[in-house]
Order: structure tokens, then C-alpha cells, then sequence
């Protein structure tokens, strides 16, 4: 039986939680933004009006306000964002057990069991959209598909509040023109690797042979290789599934520069 995998994606979530909490400006530019007074003044997510002004995550605050004099900046507020993620996966949960957070805002779902009850996986995809913005308020957009690489690029090709639907007899049509640079996994630097030797949209990473790529990036270049040619077969976790962590890691960003080792 054919695998049913949704990939769900809140879009802009933070900017839009802030905007729901405070409707006074939910039409206006908005920016999460980092404390510029503890050096963390950057651009942590911004909603769709502040991104028609040219406005990017990770852009100093400076940087913004003189793309947007209007923007409206504001603090994260963390434990909102849990709690709105969290009701969001409630609402997932109606529909499947198997539900694999990518992320505070992501998540993918294996719906295969669940069509008999809810219908197709577009459909299931459609109605958990609505549910979410009716309950919550919030925007997704989800990708529908065989396996977990093309419903999260079926995601993230249409925003926001939009659903996407990517089959086995459509994949090569619908992605292989798309920008390798928009394949799950492939970074900034192995893009630029990529297009070093010619390689430039996904059709041209399918074309390559398994091991001309394994040279290439190594163990990840066999991944991509089996992800763009459809043959991604990782299940998705059930909901009480832990990871194993495989590094911790922890950092500070200074008041002021660090000069002598004495500060250090």
C-alpha cells in the first residue's frame, strides 16, 4: 500500500502568533526581533507585509528599519509560540498518531491509515488547513505525497494557506525545474558544491548517477540521490517517539567584545 505523508508547515509563526495576540497589528509590518541592547538585534521571523518590503530572517534591526521606517518590531515571546505549536499538533492528532515534529513549527504526518475515516490525503491535508485557522487563527501550508522529502517540498513550494499535492507520476514534472538550492537538504554550501560542476536544478542532481554524487558529498550525496529519484523511504515517528541526541551544545552572544583572556 502507498505511503500517504503530509507535511505541515505554520507559516510565518511567530510573526503571525504576535499578530494574533495583538490584533492592533496584524496589518501592519511586523518583525520578531532579537534585544539589540544584549547584542542579539537580528531578525528572528517577519510576516508578509514586512516581507513585500524586502525584509529577511536574519537581517540586523538596523537593516530593517531602513527597508521599513514603519516596521513594528517586537520581543519573542517564546512560551506563546510553544503553546499555539503545541494546540496545533492537537489538532493533528485527531486525524493520525504518527506525528513527527521538524521543529517548533513543522511537522510531518503519516496519514495512510486514516483515509478511510477523514478521505484522501489532499483532503485530510485541506480540512486540518481550515481546522487550524478556524481554532487558532494561524495560516499552514502542507505538502501531500509518498514519502517525507516531497511532502516537505510540497510545503514549502506554495505560501501560505495552501495545499500541495506531489504523486509518484507527477514528482519528475512538478520539481525537477525547480532550483537544486530548494531541495530538502541541500544547504548553502553544498549548493554552491553542486553548482561548481554544473549542477543547478533538481533534474540535473537526478540525472547524475548514485556514485558520481557519493564522490561528490559523500554518504549525503547517496541520500540526496535516492530523495530526488523518490526513493526516500524513512518512516515517520510515532508521536512518543524521542531522538537520541547526538551533541549538545550551548552559546552566548557578549554584551561587548571580548578582549583579554581575563573577560574571556
Amino acid at each position: 500500500m502507498e505511503r500517504i505523508i503530509l507535511h505541515c508547515d505554520l507559516n510565518n509563526f511567530f510573526a503571525s502568533v504576535e499578530c494574533k495576540e495583538n490584533p492592533n497589528i496584524e496589518n501592519k509590518p511586523v518583525a520578531v526581533c532579537g534585544s539589540e541592547e544584549n547584542r542579539h538585534g537580528i531578525v528572528l521571523a517577519k510576516n508578509y507585509i514586512a516581507k513585500q518590503y524586502g525584509i529577511q530572517t536574519g537581517d540586523t534591526c538596523f537593516a530593517a528599519r531602513q527597508k521599513c521606517p514603519d516596521i513594528v518590531m517586537v520581543p519573542p515571546n517564546f512560551k506563546s509560540y510553544l503553546k499555539y505549536s503545541q494546540k496545533t499538533r492537537e489538532i493533528y492528532y485527531r486525524f493520525t498518531d504518527m506525528v513527527e515534529p521538524f521543529g517548533i513549527d513543522e511537522c510531518w504526518l503519516d496519514v495512510t491509515g486514516s483515509t478511510l475515516l477523514f478521505g484522501s490525503g489532499e483532503k485530510i491535508a485541506n480540512t486540518i488547513k481550515e481546522t487550524v485557522k478556524s481554532e487558532l487563527g494561524l495560516m499552514i501550508s502542507a505538502g501531500v505525497s509518498f514519502n517525507k522529502t516531497f511532502a516537505k517540498l510540497g510545503s514549502d513550494m506554495k505560501k501560505p494557506d495552501a495545499v500541495t499535492v506531489i504523486t509518484k507520476e507527477n514528482f519528475r514534472e512538478k520539481i525537477y525545474k525547480l532550483s537544486a538550492a530548494e531541495m530538502f537538504g541541500v544547504g548553502r554550501k553544498t549548493n554552491k558544491k553542486l553548482n561548481s560542476v554544473g549542477i543547478y536544478t533538481i533534474g540535473d542532481i537526478a540525472s547524475c548517477s548514485c556514485s558520481y554524487l557519493s564522490n561528490l558529498l559523500g554518504i549525503c550525496g547517496e541520500t540526496l540521490w535516492r530523495n530526488v529519484n523518490g526513493l526516500d523511504n524513512s518512516p515517520v515517528m510515532h508521536q512518543d517517539y524521542i531522538s537520541i541526541p547526538k551533541s549538545v551544545g550551548n552559546s552566548v552572544t557578549c554584551r561587548k567584545d571580548l578582549t583579554d583572556p581575563d573577560e574571556v
